[in-house]
């Protein structure tokens, strides 16, 4: 699908995020709006009637449809945005499901995609229900009350066949790894912040040519190739980005993508060396907490330290140092996946995982 990128939209800030700047705009873009103005809001949740009259003041002077709102909102303040704007309203979750549709190709993701929509939104669609009640929004989703519970009861019975359409699939692709284990593969995800290098390497190691890009969300779905390597069977896949403060929204709806993490035997986690150590840091921190919640910490981790060919080599070694002191029990491999550098030194520090805990 190609992305429309005509969209306008004007950028809110909220402060839980005012360090992600540069994450929102590419997100935004990724999903194919172009931002023409932005506000950085001291509040959280709750929008003020301040903040209000700033986007109608930005509306007659820019031309925008659609308000992104990077962070949480209450539902109220959904309502109260659009009803007093006239424009379209987005949060985060919303912005980042909205990539998910356009990199969408098979059932299961186009289920899983539908599924989170229906659970983000309608807490969002009970407080327009609420006020419709109210008679705040007379004629909305059709006359009386009938319309109003005929709509809600569509949505949480599509929920429900969502589910157990889904749990269908992931019994059949729980057997598939179950085979996969059988036939002596040893699984390695490759995981990692957005735009990290992850299909790069995969890519490199496997032979593939699967797209790359810039843009966060490349893989939005597991892609897998498994590889002979001294013997072993190598079953490599490719895994969406992780992004800070991931929605536990997504995370349940994209369980089959993360499931692929849960019954690995060892994980490769690319991390781009270019940024500053901060950014270094707190991404490492924001992966590992993903992979705590699904009980995966216990796997052997590799850090590929990706990128070198573009930093110099005194600030090469100032970054291992940093990732060794911070991260002093993981393994580290330096890599440039685009240029080649150092693949058959993380594919051997594989195999020696492989030997030490007898995997295989």
């Amino acid at each position: 699908m190609e992305l429309n990128k005509t969209k306008n939209a004007f950028l809110i800030l909220s402060s839980k995020f005012y360090n992600h700047f540069e994450e929102a705009l590419i997100l935004a873009n990724t999903a194919g709006y172009e931002i023409v103005g932005t506000k950085r809001f001291r509040g959280g949740k709750r929008i003020t009637d301040g903040l209000i009259e700033i986007v109608k003041n930005n509306k007659k002077e820019l031309d925008f449809d659609t308000v992104i709102y990077y962070g949480d909102i209450e539902p109220s303040s959904v309502f109260k945005l659009e009803k007093e704007t006239k424009i379209r309203v987005l949060d985060r979750v919303q912005l980042i499901l909205e990539i998910f549709a356009l990199h969408a190709g098979s059932k299961e993701a186009l289920l899983q995609i539908e599924m989170a929509r229906i659970r983000h939104d309608l807490p969002i669609i009970r407080e327009y229900i609420r006020r419709t009640k109210l008679g705040e929004l007379p004629g909305f989703l059709g006359p009386g009350r009938y319309g109003i519970d005929t709509y809600k009861k569509q949505l949480t019975s599509r929920l429900s066949k969502i589910k157990r359409d889904l749990e269908d699939l992931r019994i059949t692709e729980q057997e598939r790894l179950k085979r996969r284990k059988e036939l002596g593969m040893i699984n390695i995800p490759i995981v990692g912040y957005a735009s990290a290098g992850k299909t790069s390497l995969f890519n490199i190691i496997t032979g593939e040519s699967k797209p790359v890009g810039p843009e966060y969300f490349t893989t939005l779905f597991p892609k897998h190739k498994t590889i002979n390597y001294n013997g072993l069977k190598l079953a490599f896949v490719d895994t969406v980005g992780f992004i800070r403060d991931v929605p536990p929204e997504v995370i349940e709806a994209f369980y089959s993508t993360l499931e692929e993490v849960t019954i690995s035997d060892i994980i490769v986690f690319v991390i781009d060396i270019t940024e500053n150590e901060n950014d270094i840091k707190e991404k490492i921190l924001a992966g590992t907490d993903i992979l705590k919640k699904l009980n995966a910490l216990n796997k052997p981790i590799i850090f590929a330290l990706n990128k070198i060919d573009e930093i110099d080599k005194i600030k090469i070694y100032d970054k291992i140092e940093f990732v060794k002191k911070t991260f002093p029990n993981d393994k580290m491999v330096l890599i440039s996946a685009k240029k080649n550098i150092g693949i058959d030194a993380l594919l051997n520090e594989i195999i020696n995982i492989t030997k030490n805990l007898n995997i295989y």
